[in-house]
């Protein structure tokens, strides 16, 4: 069992979600036990590893009932949907004293990963979406429909008349991360990290958790993986990181407010990162530095120079350090320097390419798990969860990696950035 699932919420207090996600769970359930329910399912979507599950079984613990699951490791066609999720929700224990009660709940974990073929030979869940319409019809026990792409799932046959029939609620801990719903996520998730560490004994500091969080959110499974992992493996969040982002952030201060050029060069020729790196904090920081129009049109007028001679260092090394030497002057073009404190910002091209190569690689891992996952019977957090076996398999036995690749449809590519 991994840490993530010992350290599975166990009620819907410890859920890192929003109020209004919470009490919308809390009336469906309630209207349950009330005999009141409008809606017999309640669809929880959202990205992996964010605890539409474990939201699921707090739910059950909430209301008192066990939990009957099928999830995408099991083959859901029409059959297999009738022995067990369609038994479990018609009839309720004998023995109970108020025969309208519900006395399970049950979970279909993953519903978008239900995929429909036309023969049983092609292995698709032949009939599944069909019979989890008449569960949901018929169900006199609640269900909690669980799905990563909520889209993709509507897109199916029946779907839409599944979705009409359920409550839905985006899982989503926030939408943009300047809300205060973003606030509350990581200040909850580096209180849960921070507790886990000191149970299991493993030393990290709060600027190492925030790195870990920082790398995988909002995947909070996918965090409490990592710090599962921090004491064996190179640490990509400590103190090197922090002294590089400290060294450009001086540096960037130095060449606005610096007085003496021949120091600020003196430094910049000391400095770890290269000149392009440089040349991006000051660009993207100019505008919250000098105000005044004239001081920006000469200033950028200079760091538009100093990146032409950067730009043509492939014909002439040595024209690199003039892009540097020139940046550095850049104070001098600015005649009404800014007496306030200014928080200089990371440069938003950076961020916007390390997103993208992110989201390239998220893909890449989404795509070979979900197709993994299709043919093995599996879920895609499963197989996301054990990458690192096909990262092994890929370095030990080449043959048998090309077979898998070639199985799958995915390109070398795709599974080289699947990481």
């Amino acid at each position: 069992m991994s840490l993530a699932d010992d350290y599975r919420p166990s009620d819907l207090n410890s859920l890192l979600l929003s109020n209004e996600a919470r009490q919308a769970m809390i009336s469906w359930i309630d209207s349950w036990m009330n005999h009141s329910e409008v809606k017999n399912s309640l669809i929880l979507w959202g990205q992996q590893g964010i605890g539409k599950t474990s939201a699921a079984y707090a739910l059950a613990s909430y209301a008192g009932l066990p939990v009957v699951e099928m999830n995408a490791s099991e083959q859901r066609n029409k059959e297999s949907m009738k022995k067990i999720a369609l038994m479990a929700s018609q009839y309720r224990n004998l023995f109970d004293d108020d025969a309208r009660m519900p006395d399970k709940l049950i979970l279909i974990d993953e519903a978008d990963n239900i995929f429909e073929s036309r023969s049983r030979s092609s292995g698709g869940d032949t009939g599944g979406m069909s019979e989890l319409l008449e569960i949901i019809k018929n169900t006199k026990n609640p269900v909690i429909i669980t799905m990563n792409d909520y889209y993709s799932f509507k897109s199916k046959n029946n779907a839409r008349e599944i979705v009409s029939r359920s409550v839905e609620i985006e899982m989503t801990p926030y939408k943009r991360k300047n809300e205060v719903n973003y606030k509350i996520f990581t200040s909850g998730v580096h209180s849960v990290l921070k507790n886990i560490a000191i149970k299991e004994n493993i030393h990290i500091n709060d600027h190492e958790i925030d790195g870990i969080i920082r790398s995988n959110e909002p995947d909070i499974r996918a965090m409490i993986n990592d710090l599962y992992l921090y004491s064996s493996r190179e640490n990509d969040y400590g103190e090197n990181s922090r002294d590089k982002s400290e060294s450009i952030y001086y540096l960037t201060s130095d060449t606005f407010r610096g007085n003496d050029y021949d120091t600020i060069i003196s430094a910049l020729y000391k400095m770890d990162e290269d000149t392009d790196f440089y040349m991006k904090w000051i660009d993207e920081n100019i505008p919250y530095e000098y105000t005044d129009p004239v001081d920006l049109k000469n200033t950028y007028d200079l760091i538009s120079i100093a990146d032409i001679y950067y730009g043509n260092r492939f014909k002439n090394f040595s024209l690199a350090s003039y892009g540097m030497e020139i940046t550095a002057g850049i104070s001098v073009k600015a005649k009404n320097r800014n007496d306030h404190y200014v928080k200089y910002n990371f440069p938003s091209f950076i961020k916007k390419m390390a997103m993208r190569k992110k989201n390239f690689e998220l893909y890449n891992t989404i795509n070979f798990a979900g197709r993994m996952g299709a043919i093995s019977h599996t879920s895609t957090a499963t197989i996301s969860g054990n990458m690192w076996f096909y990262h092994i398999m890929k370095q030990k036995d080449r043959k048998l990696y090309s077979f898998l690749s070639t199985l799958l449809g995915i390109t070398e590519k795709q599974t080289h950035s699947a990481k």
